[in-house]
């Protein structure tokens, strides 16, 4: 069968749900390089296989994608795929609907084909004859202006021959739904809400890139609340519901109030935080109250982990990783040299770098800056030859990265910057640019010599910038060895379960858990 119009939409639908740690990942379909891609960009030491509808899945499979329910016969055609799926396995399964409205525009026009479809509410109960289906996705297209307006006079030519002209509307919007299966029911459901509380520059390493992930895990449901958005304090029947407060500020002695609630309710409360603390001073005048009336707190960094102790003696570590690794970088010959910085409030910490910088950039007419952020480290830059862009989507931010030799990465020595991730480096190592850093947080991460480069003055930072700028060879040995150690350690695919298991063995520890909190603050127990 050709692939029909909608199912070309269907791809990055099905790229969000594939399981990120499948050693192995089947579709039932001719080779397509658009899932293939990004599987791979998740998790590279993965194999991608296309297997034709009925053929014998490789044993152990442990996901599998039926890009097309058409493709095997309907509901009844998944009965095979129950042999060679892992006990753990998932079953990827995309039905076209057949309610849409391209699909039935089409059929009364006789102008697109889109083949048939199926009839929606019907499926779950088909699908069960064979596999538990844990979770569905709809496939709901953007429109363009002139689909939009298409759609809303085919809408209105069908109104007066509807007994719910508002709910067919809804439904005819929906291209298809991939739904997600089990060869048995989930164990111990469990409902994450995270109240998103910083989103600029911390939500999505910290929350959204994790959640995504975790949502593939049979089971697993994720919600996201913001400021002034309501916050649901009720789970599914049978779930075990966690409720995550990101970088929120609880005022004392009122917000007590907050936290027994999510208590009474059942949740297990968890701060995330993924700074210091003392950085901002309305958390001492609050004295901190969302740290110790919580459950447990989950941070980024060892050295952060071990501050927070001071106010809940529960604390987990989920360090920072690249969510994908962007294809490996190759470097043409060139005469030119590119230094990159991107980073917001650094201004103490580049400061006393900057004369050494000026110096060189006044010898090597070669080399040009690209600043990301930050103003004021551009407006320092004795040079001609740079450019500037202000803060903007991380997609661009990651762009010009990727278009850079040199990453200037420098931490003073301070309790702040001692608490900060290697999340800068990760992302230099990610794209193929060199880091040339401080110890401060980075010699945790850089093997000096082998994935960059270490300075602890700006004598020291002059010698090496120097030596990058003039030695090419040295520049990609670098940088292929640190795009291989993320490879091999630092992607979210290879940790991304730890989150769960965590909240589970923390789920089962309530009874101490509680104990603590009421010691802590028994007011939450009145």
């Amino acid at each position: 069968m050709p692939l029909s119009p909608d199912l070309v939409g269907s791809r990055p639908l099905l790229a969000r749900l594939l399981v990120p740690d499948a050693a192995v990942l089947v579709e039932v379909a001719p080779p397509d390089e658009t899932l293939a891609r990004a599987y791979q960009r998740q998790n590279p030491r993965g194999e991608y296989r296309a297997i034709a509808p009925f053929a014998p899945l490789p044993a152990g499979a442990a996901c599998v994608v039926i890009s097309d329910l058409r493709a095997i016969g309907g509901a009844a055609g998944l009965a095979p795929y129950r042999e060679g799926l892992a006990p753990d396995g998932q079953l990827l399964v995309y039905v076209p609907n057949a309610q849409y409205w391209r699909r039935l525009q089409g059929c009364l026009t006789e102008q697109e084909d889109w083949g048939p479809g199926f009839w929606l509410p019907a499926m779950p109960n088909q699908l069960a004859a064979h596999v538990h289906v844990w979770d569905v996705q709809w496939d709901t297209p953007p429109l363009t202006a002139a689909e939009a307006a298409a759609l809303e006079r085919f809408l209105e030519t069908l109104r007066p021959l509807l007994p719910q002209p508002d709910r067919f509307a809804q439904v005819a919007c929906i291209a298809g739904g991939v739904f997600a299966a089990t060869l048995t029911p989930p164990a111990r459901p469990l409902l994450v809400h995270t109240f998103i509380s910083a989103p600029i520059g911390c939500d999505r390493v910290r929350v959204l890139e994790p959640d995504r992930l975790s949502q593939t895990i049979p089971g697993t449901r994720i919600q996201h609340s913001r400021p002034r958005e309501a916050i649901a304090t009720k789970g599914l029947p049978g779930e075990e519901k966690v409720f995550i407060w990101q970088r929120a500020l609880l005022l004392y002695p009122q917000d007590i109030q907050k936290q027994k609630l999510f208590l009474q309710n059942g949740f297990l409360i968890v701060m995330e935080h993924d700074d210091d603390p003392y950085f901002w001073p309305e958390n001492a005048d609050n004295k901190f109250l969302v740290f110790w009336t919580s459950h447990c707190v989950q941070t980024s960094t060892e050295p952060l982990a071990q501050h927070l102790t001071q106010f809940n003696p529960n604390v987990k570590v989920f360090r920072n990783h690249l969510s994908f690794l962007p294809p490996r970088r190759s470097y043409p010959k060139k005469s030119t040299v590119t230094l990159f910085f991107g980073a917001l409030n650094r201004k103490a910490d580049w400061e006393p770098l900057m004369p050494a910088l000026n110096r060189v950039l006044k010898k090597y007419q070669n080399v040009s800056v690209q600043v990301v952020h930050d103003r004021e480290f551009f407006d320092a830059l004795a040079t001609k030859h740079k450019e500037f862009q202000p803060f903007c989507p991380y997609e661009r931010y990651q762009e010009i990265l990727s278009r850079c030799d040199i990453g200037i990465l420098p931490l003073l020595d301070t309790q702040f910057n001692r608490m900060k991730s290697d999340l800068k480096f990760l992302e230099h190592a990610g794209f193929g640019t060199v880091a040339l850093a401080s110890p401060t947080v980075y010699a945790e991460s850089i093997v000096e010599g082998e994935t960059g480069l270490l300075f602890a003055s700006p004598e020291e930072f002059e010698t090496k910038l120097v030596t990058l700028i003039q030695d090419g060879e040295l520049r990609q040995r670098l940088a292929h060895n640190a795009y291989d150690w993320v490879a091999q350690s630092r992607l979210l695919s290879q940790h991304y379960r730890e989150r769960r298991d965590w909240y589970l063995a923390m789920r089962d520890d309530l009874p101490r858990l509680n104990a603590e909190l009421r010691e802590r603050c028994p007011t939450m127990f009145d």
